[in-house]
Formats: C-alpha cells, sequence, structure tokens
C-alpha cells in the first residue's frame, strides 16, 4: 500500500494536530483552581465574596472573600470545609447565585457575630 507524498503530509498533519489537543485537553486535579492555599476561618471584616463552583477546570468550589482593613484589601481563599465558606454557599445558593443580593449574605453573617 503505497501513499503519496501529499497523503502522507496531510496524515502527519491529522495526527499532530489531534496529539496537540490531547495534550491540552489533560486533566490534572486541582491545577487550574483559582486557589492554591485556603483557610477555615478568617477574623475581621468580609466586604465582598465569591463563589465558584467545580467545573472543568477544578473539581472544587471556591469561596473566596475580600478583607478590608484601613483601605487595603486582599483576597483570602476560605476552605470549602469550613463553616464560614459552608453558610457563604448556603447562602449564595439560597438568593439564587444573584449577585445584587450578595449583602444579604454579608449582612447576615455580620448578624450571627
Amino acid at each position: 500500500m503505497a501513499f503519496s507524498t501529499m497523503t502522507r503530509a496531510l496524515l502527519l498533519l491529522v495526527v499532530v494536530a489531534v496529539c496537540i489537543q490531547l495534550r491540552e485537553a489533560q486533566f490534572i486535579p486541582g491545577a487550574r483552581c483559582v486557589c492554591q492555599t485556603t483557610v477555615k476561618y478568617v477574623p475581621g471584616p468580609i466586604s465582598d465574596f465569591r463563589v465558584i463552583e467545580s467545573g472543568p477546570s477544578c473539581d472544587t468550589t471556591q469561596v473566596i472573600v475580600t478583607l478590608t482593613r484601613s483601605d487595603v484589601s486582599r483576597d483570602v481563599c476560605l476552605s470549602p470545609e469550613g463553616k464560614l465558606a459552608r453558610a457563604f454557599v448556603m447562602c449564595w445558593n439560597k438568593i439564587n447565585r444573584d449577585e445584587s443580593q450578595k449583602m444579604t449574605c454579608l449582612n447576615r453573617r455580620k448578624k450571627a457575630k
């Protein structure tokens, strides 16, 4: 079975393209999570939070809170197993992931203190 030079080149091109796609589609658990390190609790005022649901790039739900102290804010990742993160996720789901109602979740935390 003899292939022409053009057929060989086309076949090689297809094989290379498939190999590149497979390499880039490789799933490594946790490799693309926003949160690489987490804490269970953060003291201090929380001004905002984000819940990033698990998906193809990260296999865990991530909760990121923004701490604000004297005009300096920083993001901290909460452990999904922690009580505070679970409370934020539960509230987030309760408000149907509505960004405009996020303050409801933050106010609940302040009342619980």
